[in-house]
């Protein structure tokens, strides 16, 4: 039998202010694992401590993995650390594209509105693990170069760009 006491992590915000947590005792999110081709566990450290401009969490993207379509954002900008594990950043912006490795300690920057899709994937046999932090717009737009989508955050809706509307399109 497990004496509780053995496992010295916290089971959830702690101190005075409760802004303070262990990422392992954060709520863990899965991140498309019933796919063949995404899958990754994060652990959503900003909502778990009352963080409200701020999103951040710590991300396991699975062996062979990818963490998410190529896109990038208009409104919100990201960063990401790596903590351990390597893998490789797939970069495009305006027809040009490269991959990167990366190793714990790199640190990757994506500033709005400057249309660097981005990609990670784990090519390694290990966990690839990383810090995501962002600032969190609600007016966000997010397009994906691949398939040829825009994502409207605040109302959640997925278009395709194709084909193109003129401005009195279905007015009357």
């Amino acid at each position: 039998m497990t004496n509780p006491n053995d496992d010295k992590r916290p089971s959830a915000a702690r101190g005075r202010f409760g802004n303070v947590i262990h990422h392992e005792a954060a709520p863990q999110q899965e991140w498309a694992r019933d796919t063949e081709r995404y899958g990754a566990t994060g652990a959503e450290l900003a909502p778990a401590i009352g963080a409200q401009d701020l999103g951040y969490a710590v991300v396991s993207l699975d062996p062979g993995k990818r963490s998410c379509p190529l896109h990038f954002h208009h409104s919100e900008e990201e960063m990401f650390f790596v903590l351990s594990g390597r893998g490789v950043v797939r970069q495009a912006k305006d027809g040009e594209e490269e991959e990167l490795e990366l190793g714990p300690g790199d640190c990757v920057a994506y500033p709005p509105n400057t249309g660097i899709a981005h990609q990670f994937h784990n090519k390694s046999d290990a966990p690839f693990v990383y810090l995501a932090v962002s600032n969190r717009i609600a007016s966000d737009v997010c397009e994906y170069p691949d398939s040829n989508k825009i994502l409207v955050r605040r109302s959640r809706t997925m278009l395709r760009r194709e084909p193109n509307l003129e401005y009195f399109d279905g007015e009357l």
